[in-house]
């Protein structure tokens, strides 16, 4: 009888410590192409019994406004849910969050300096970045061009100055001389070990339930 009593307890600990070591994966892309953005954002944890994606399809600016649909699908293991919605986010809408995020702030002491940290342990395993663009005259499309491969430098190093970058940036740059073009196509993929995350939030305390309860109220009316 004891002998299964440590059996069990050994394979307790063994999954624990899987759990511990294992990964949070995210995988972003972003892109654009004439006057329509996609973003694209797809998390997987747990050795890939969950899974969270995210897809906004279009983003559009109507106005003052910003209007994109959002498609979402979640699943934890066999239980899976889908969900569509088209929202608006106007002055109003970004004077709200504004307030929220100031509030967000004020529940957790050090808040930025911990958020920080727990950005130092987040690798970037794969980052490209790909722009093809024209101005509709050759000068004006090279000098835009040369520009361009500044931004592209300037995007990877500052996204190796929040995390930790495990791969060599790669990206292109395609002039368009025979006509107006503007093609951004951004992709990244970044890994967080489930035992960081987990004492990072931890150490956040109780301040990390009112950040879930700010997070929640953003996520029920974004664009109020």
């Amino acid at each position: 009888m004891a002998f299964w009593h440590f059996l069990a307890i050994g394979c307790v600990l063994a999954l624990a410590i899987a759990v511990w070591a294992s990964s949070i994966r995210i995988r972003i892309r972003y892109s654009r192409s004439g006057h329509f953005d996609q973003l694209v954002v797809i998390a997987r944890a747990l050795f890939g019994l969950v899974r969270i994606q995210t897809a906004i399809p279009s983003i559009m600016i109507k106005g003052f406004d910003i209007v994109y649909r959002q498609r979402g699908k979640e699943e934890a293991g066999l239980i899976r849910r889908k969900k569509r919605t088209t929202k608006r986010i106007g002055m109003r809408g970004a004077s709200r969050f504004m307030k929220r995020y100031r509030t967000l702030l004020g529940n957790v002491f050090h808040f930025k300096k911990r958020v920080r940290k727990l950005l130092r342990k987040v690798e970037c395993t794969r980052w490209r970045l790909d722009i093809e663009i024209g101005l509709g005259d050759a000068a004006l499309t090279g000098t835009a061009a040369g520009l361009a491969w500044s931004v592209l430098g300037c995007a990877a190093a500052l996204t190796g100055h929040f995390v930790a970058l495990k791969t060599h940036p790669h990206g292109s740059v395609k002039p368009n001389y025979s006509g107006e073009e503007l093609s951004i196509v951004w992709e990244a993929d970044f890994r967080l070990r489930f035992g960081d995350a987990f004492v990072e939030l931890a150490k956040f305390g109780t301040g990390a339930l009112r950040i879930a309860k700010t997070v929640r109220s953003w996520r029920a009316a974004p664009g109020s």
